[in-house]
């Protein structure tokens, strides 16, 4: 588990303000780790794949200067865009633990509603 801390020195210019804007705007979701600090924060930790995202936000927002409105459209698509890519990869496997004769049918109908297997 990354540690807001850690993330925090990871990107030279960016403060544990903003990653608690990020939280708070639900761009990033940390894991709660052992309640509440003895400062009275609560205490959170952030995985691997947080962390790459954290990387994401960090370059959309300071590098790209996207706002804050323009990057939650982005990273709402972005989302969206993953989600999509699982969906898929889910019916691809549903399909390719079908019969042959049935895969085949799946191509051939999906060439004919792509305009007739282009």
């Amino acid at each position: 588990m990354i540690t807001l801390d850690e993330l925090v020195r990871r990107h030279q210019r960016l403060t544990v303000t903003r990653l608690e804007t990020w939280v708070e705007r639900g761009l990033l979701r940390p894991v709660d780790v052992q309640g509440i600090a003895r400062d009275g924060d609560l205490c959170c930790g952030f995985t691997d794949i947080d962390a790459a995202r954290v990387g994401l936000l960090y370059e959309l927002s300071e590098e790209l200067a996207f706002d804050d409105d323009t990057l939650d459209t982005v990273v709402d698509l972005i989302d969206q865009i993953h989600g999509l890519r699982h969906q898929l990869g889910c019916l691809a496997q549903a399909v390719a633990q079908q019969p042959d004769d049935v895969q085949r049918a799946i191509a051939a109908a999906v060439r004919a509603l792509q305009g007739g297997g282009r």
